[in-house]
């Protein structure tokens, strides 16, 4: 009887540890039920082996046998996966919201500027001679200069600010990988190497450690592979292993060779020397990715195209400004600085866009011909005005890739001698123009110039034909047989008007509608530059929603098979509390019984 009494003590005291073990399995879940990677926990028992009586087997009570985690690889990488991409898409958006918001600036951007300047000189044209009016065309000339080169600092700043982020991401990337290694070590030493060894797993260990992948994901793109021993091969890019067991491949970075202001990310050279350079393709997720596409995509692109409108708006103006004569019949010099240095790295060139011309009678209103004379004809038609354009193939030039910049010494009316339009001897009257000098030539073309009345231009007889860069008005309808000629304009000629001539002005204000940026105008290709980034913007920005959906829902998932139900664990305190107080209750007994069966003996 004795004996009896024991074994139910020793059953009904292993129930109570087991219902204890269980309560502490369930206050842990509970008490994380917030904690990031936190995978809920259950412990698990057996039934200790029976005795035989005799007459059958009787239990001998129960064990608690391991606290396992519920976890599931497959939706763990999901979550990883999902999340790798939902940083590159949030990265890249938020980086794109700031350069959308500064460039399409309706007061701050270049565009607003470009539209006060072309309007000033509109004004001048009404008063060529009027040195205040010439003042306020250079003061625009400023005011743009300022908004090009400030528009081009938020760029620059923005690039700062993104390389600082790649140098402080590839540091938090050491850090986790080196977390990572850390974790793999301390697993090792908990399980013995061996991933299914019967003793308990390290399960706070192993939550640790999936989190830091985890986190890692976050900042670039990582797979993970476990190896025999249970620790876990952490690869990132195309392959390249970052961590494998407690061994760390450290990221580092360095200036770019090609361009000293941004960073380049790669491996720790083992053997010294220069990092082992990653291609940013390679980089392509996580936040780490994000950064790096917006920097090498969006953001040079904007400040390419901002590049590329200073400097063919700098040539094109200093190239027709060239072509006229200033206030004082000098010829005309540069408004802006030369940028066509930069044409192969227009990233740089709208920092150095800046207004040479202090002076403004340097302005060169005038046009570099005068007309000298008229022969034939009975109804007195003159030549009222000839002036210089921009030959027909100058955007095509300036357009090209490379683009190529036309020296006004290979203009027409550079070096002219003398310029003779004849008009036809049969009607209708058609008009033919040679010209003599040092880049002569004909005979060309008359056409007339539908954007002026009585406004005529050259034109070669190719097909099609192209401007040569010349345009002239009449006071009418030339005479049959009746012949105009022209001459250089130089201090001193006949019929120069100087400061109050705008021939050459009017044909500076028409830069204003003409393609010289990509075939477009310069408003419509600043606009243009705008829509991409904003185009761009919206694309990474439905992308970002649909990633953040796809992660949301693996979280979700993920959650629902692993993370700690608060309902459920309510119950299970409730279950194991009145299993404690059962087996408290059959210990009280056994005593009970123990101590009659003492009495009677």
């Amino acid at each position: 009887m004795a004996i009896v009494g024991a074994d139910i003590f020793s059953i009904g005291l292993s129930g109570l540890n087991v219902a204890q073990n269980a309560l502490s399995v369930t206050s842990n879940n509970i008490s994380n039920s917030a904690t990031p990677g936190y995978n809920v926990q259950y412990l698990t028992q057996a039934g200790r082996t029976p005795q035989n009586a005799g007459f059958g087997y009787l239990g001998q009570g129960v064990d608690a046998t391991n606290v396992l985690r519920t976890y599931s690889q497959y939706l763990s990488t999901q979550v990883q996966g999902a999340q790798a991409n939902s940083s590159y898409y949030s990265s890249q958006l938020q980086q794109l919201n700031q350069i959308n918001n500064a460039i399409a600036n309706s007061t701050q951007s270049p565009n607003p500027a470009i539209q006060s300047f072309f309007g000033a000189m509109q004004t001048l044209s009404q008063q060529p001679a009027s040195l205040p009016i010439r003042q306020n065309v250079l003061s625009m000339a400023q005011a743009l200069a300022t908004s090009m080169t400030a528009m081009n600092s938020q760029l620059v700043q923005m690039q700062q600010g993104v390389n600082g982020q790649i140098d402080t991401t590839v540091q938090s990337i050491n850090t986790l990988a080196k977390q990572i290694a850390d974790l793999n070590q301390k697993i090792g030493s908990a399980t013995g190497g061996n991933p299914n060894a019967p003793q308990a797993q390290p399960n706070t260990l192993l939550d640790a450690r999936d989190q830091a992948v985890l986190e890692l994901n976050k900042l670039v793109g990582a797979t993970v592979a476990t190896a025999t021993d249970g620790s876990y091969i952490v690869s990132i890019g195309s392959g390249q292993t970052i961590v494998a067991g407690n061994l760390v491949n450290q990221l580092t970075t360095q200036s770019d060779p090609n361009n000293p202001s941004n960073r380049q990310v790669g491996f720790v050279n083992p053997n010294g020397g220069s990092p082992i350079i990653l291609p940013n393709n390679v980089l392509g997720s996580g936040q780490l990715g994000g950064l790096l596409n917006f920097r090498d995509g969006t953001l040079l692109q904007t400040q390419n195209q901002l590049g590329t409108l200073a400097i063919n708006f700098s040539a094109a103006m200093n190239y027709q400004n060239s072509l006229g004569l200033d206030y004082n019949a000098q010829p005309g010099t540069a408004i802006f600085n030369d940028l066509s240095s930069f044409a192969t790295n227009p990233q740089y060139a709208a920092g150095q866009f800046q207004v040479l011309m202090g002076d403004p009678k340097l302005l060169a209103t005038t046009s570099n011909m005068v007309p000298t004379g008229t022969a034939g004809g009975t109804s007195g038609v003159k030549m009222t005005g000839v002036w210089s354009t921009l030959p027909g193939t100058y955007a095509g030039n300036i357009n090209a890739n490379p683009p190529v910049f036309p020296a006004t010494t290979a203009h027409p009316s550079s070096g002219l001698t003398s310029m003779t339009v004849t008009a036809s001897a049969t009607a209708p009257v058609t008009m033919t123009a040679t010209i003599v000098g040092t880049n002569g030539g004909g005979p060309y073309n008359v056409v007339p110039n539908p954007a002026q009345p009585n406004g005529y231009k050259l034109q070669t007889t190719a097909v099609p034909p192209v401007d040569v860069g010349i345009g002239f008005q009449l006071s009418g309808s030339p005479d049959l047989n009746q012949t105009f000629t022209v001459g250089p304009a130089v201090a001193g000629s006949a019929n120069l008007k100087a400061s109050g001539d705008n021939s050459n002005l009017l044909q500076l204000t028409a830069q204003q509608n003409i393609g010289l940026v990509n075939n477009q105008s310069y408003q419509v290709y600043y606009s243009s530059m705008v829509a991409s980034a904003g185009n761009q913007g919206y694309a990474v920005g439905q992308m970002n929603s649909s990633a953040q959906t796809t992660l949301d829902q693996a979280t979700r998932n993920n959650s629902n098979y692993s993370g700690v139900n608060l309902d459920q664990e309510a119950a299970n305190l409730i279950k194991y509390q009145q299993s404690y107080q059962a087996c408290s209750k059959v210990i009280q007994i056994a005593q009970s019984t123990f101590s009659s069966i003492l009495n009677i003996m």
